[in-house]
Order: C-alpha cells, then sequence, then structure tokens
C-alpha cells in the first residue's frame, strides 16, 4: 500500500454576505496574530502557547499560527500580507444531510457549520471515504479566499493499493514539445508545444505594456492569468499521460532535469518567452504527473538527461539532432523527442567517455573509466552493437 496525501478544495455553497464577513474578520485576526509574533524572537517564540498570547480568535487557531510559526516558516518570513487560517484534524469536522455535505471548524464566532458545494464524483467519492473512515485520515482544514470566492481547503492521506506495472513509459518534455509519452515498443502520444509558446510571447507583450504604462496591479493579475493558464495546460497533460501509463500498464520515466535553468542560453532565445527556459514550467508537470501516479499505485522514475536525445534508441550509436530530426550513423531518421522517449522507455541510465565524438555506442560504453554518469547498462534492454575504441 502506498500513502498518499492530497488537497480537496471545495467551496462553500450559497456563502451569505454575514458568513463572508464573519470569515473575512478572522482571516484578519490571524494575519495580526501571525505579524506579531513575527516581531519577538524565535526563541520566545518557541516557549509560547496559547495563554500567553492576546487575541480573539479561539484557542485550535491561535494554536495553529504559533505552531506555524515556531517551525521554518517563522524563519523565512518577515511580513505576512495574508495568513489563512487553518485548524488541525481534531478540530474540524465533516457531515452529511441528504445528499448536501457540511464542514464544522472554529471562526471568530466561534463554531460554525458551513454547507459545500460538491461539483464532481471525485470530491464525492473522497468525502465518502473520509465520513466512512475507511483507509483515510483527516489532515489539516484551511480557510481560503480565491479570486473573491471562500473555500474550505482539506488536507486527506489514504492508502492506494500499489500496481505491479510490466511496462515502462518513457516521457521526453521540452519546449518545441510539451511531452511525448512513449513506450519500448514505439506506441507513442504526443503533446505540442506552438501554442504555448504563442500565448507566452502574447503574455510578454502585454506585460510590457502595462509596466511601461505603469499598471502595475494590472501586470500582477496578468501574471496570475498566465500562471493558472499554465497550471491547467499541465493538468491535461499529466493526466492525459497517466491515462497512457494505465492503459499500457506501465510506470513512468522521465529525464532529471535538475539545474537546467543554469545551462547556456543565447541572450536573444533567453528574451523570448517562447523560448526561454525561465519560462519553462517543467517541473509543475513533473510534480502532477508524479501525485497522478502515486494516486494510481504507479510510480514516477527519474534517469539522467545526457545523450536521450542525441543517442538513437535501436542501436546505442550517437547520430545528430537537427531541430525535430534525429538521424542516426546509418542514414535512419525519426522524431527527436520521440527517440529520446524512446531511451527512457529502454534504457535505465546513460554511460559515456567526455571525449566521445565518433560512432560509439553509448549504451556499450559500460564502465569508462572518464565516463559522465556512470550508471550501469539496464539489463532489460542489451545493444546490439557494442563500444568501438577511438
Amino acid at each position: 500500500m502506498k500513502r498518499v496525501t492530497t488537497t480537496l478544495k471545495l467551496k462553500f455553497l450559497d456563502l451569505n454576505a454575514v458568513k463572508a464577513e464573519m470569515f473575512a474578520q478572522t482571516v484578519w485576526a490571524t494575519t495580526e496574530l501571525a505579524n506579531e509574533l513575527l516581531r519577538i524572537s524565535p526563541k520566545e517564540r518557541r516557549a509560547l502557547t496559547t495563554a500567553k498570547v492576546v487575541t480573539p480568535l479561539k484557542s485550535a487557531l491561535s494554536n495553529q499560527v504559533i505552531r506555524v510559526l515556531k517551525g521554518k516558516a517563522g524563519q523565512r518570513v518577515k511580513h505576512f500580507k495574508v495568513f489563512w487560517p487553518e485548524v488541525n484534524n481534531q478540530n474540524w469536522k465533516l457531515h452529511k444531510v441528504g445528499s448536501t455535505y457540511s464542514v464544522s471548524f472554529p471562526t471568530i464566532q466561534g463554531d460554525k457549520r458551513v454547507p459545500l458545494e460538491v461539483g464532481s464524483s471525485y470530491y464525492a467519492e473522497r468525502l465518502e471515504r473520509i465520513l466512512a473512515e475507511q483507509d483515510c485520515e483527516r489532515g489539516t482544514l484551511k480557510l481560503m479566499q480565491i479570486r473573491g470566492a471562500w473555500y474550505a481547503v482539506l488536507s486527506i492521506t489514504w492508502d492506494v493499493p500499489e500496481v505491479k506495472s510490466t511496462e515502462r513509459l518513457g516521457v521526453d518534455r521540452g519546449q518545441n514539445r510539451l511531452a511525448v509519452a512513449a513506450t519500448r515498443w514505439g506506441r507513442a502520444v504526443f503533446f505540442g508545444g506552438g501554442e504555448i509558446a504563442y500565448r507566452r510571447r502574447r503574455f510578454q507583450k502585454r506585460r510590457a505594456q502595462l509596466q511601461q504604462a505603469g499598471k502595475y496591479r494590472a501586470l500582477k493579475r496578468l501574471e496570475r492569468k498566465e500562471a493558472r493558464w499554465m497550471r491547467a495546460v499541465n493538468h491535461t497533460v499529466s493526466r492525459r499521460i497517466v491515462r497512457f501509463a494505465k492503459a499500457v500498464n506501465a510506470d513512468v520515466w522521465m529525464e532529471d532535469l535538475s539545474g537546467i535553468r543554469q545551462s547556456r542560453q543565447s541572450r536573444k532565445a533567453r528574451s523570448d518567452a517562447g523560448k526561454s527556459r525561465h519560462t519553462w514550467s517543467y517541473y509543475d508537470l513533473e510534480w502532477k504527473v508524479a501525485y497522478k501516479l502515486e494516486m494510481a499505485g504507479r510510480t514516477l522514475h527519474k534517469r539522467p538527461a545526457a545523450y536521450t536525445s542525441k543517442t538513437d534508441h535501436r542501436t546505442g550509436l550517437i547520430g545528430k539532432r537537427s531541430g525535430h530530426l534525429f538521424t542516426g550513423q546509418d542514414g535512419y531518421c525519426c522524431d527527436a523527442d520521440w527517440n529520446a522517449a524512446m531511451n527512457l522507455a529502454q534504457w535505465d541510465g546513460f554511460s559515456c567517455p567526455l571525449s566521445l565524438k565518433e560512432a560509439v555506442s553509448v549504451m556499450g560504453a559500460v564502465g569508462s573509466g572518464d565516463g559522465v554518469l556512470g550508471n550501469p547498462l539496464n539489463s532489460m534492454n542489451t545493444p546490439q552493437l557494442q563500444a568501438v575504441g577511438g
């Protein structure tokens, strides 16, 4: 069994103005307390209890503020613009009357029970598991206001049966193509990145206009809009990748792209929002694929990125990549991103001498003294050609 933790963001149902004002007062009091605690030393903060602070908040709320500020958040934050109220699992309850779910939790005016808007079977299924207490543990409840609407954000942990995967799915990420997912046998799904680059440039142009006009609040709204749009795109892509993995009974293998933004890039490319690696949300996509796989009982594996797109998936020989096209040493041509995804699906790692320039089998060059990565050859695939000297 895997223990999976996730959050449910549930909008309050038909919230009236009185309760909305009460929530706003609770947020204000929580933020005031958090900023007041930041003004005292960490040593004094560690000795604090709810009995030693003056606040209109109930102890369940103030105690959670103290607990958070005793940790890392209290060391790295100097001032909170908003500190959302939060309570632990002992201080909120889920209820169901008929088909309506509601949640009760402490506010500045005491415990209140507020109905929830549950719009899909996904949320209903998880709420039923909370009510039945079937392999499901409640975490914290956080009260948040998002774009003018109030939400209860619930953290829950439950057991997910592990699935025995019999296949491997390689996923190559990029900017020309957002992702390419391929099995060892060549079956693939492509996710184009052309529209992403186009919209990135549109956002970039609009940002420059707003900045020149000094409209900084509008600029912030535009940045948040762009971030929401990109997260939505990554949700869709990650969902389709995981659906593909489930269909072929596979775990997923991806390149480890840590530090990719520190790699060299021309000034012209970096200034273009459609090409700059600083606007590439590769990690957000990776994270979404990882937690969706966990929820399906499967696993995301990461492998070194070196030579994945420059190596022939058939033979292990280094070839040439030009744009979307990969050309092997024997003249064989195929899509470069598909070739990289095939390599990830077939090989656990690559070992290659730093001086390698000729037609040498990367997969066969295991044990090289000056190897870049030094990873052992994956036993599930044996290279057809041996490394040649030189």
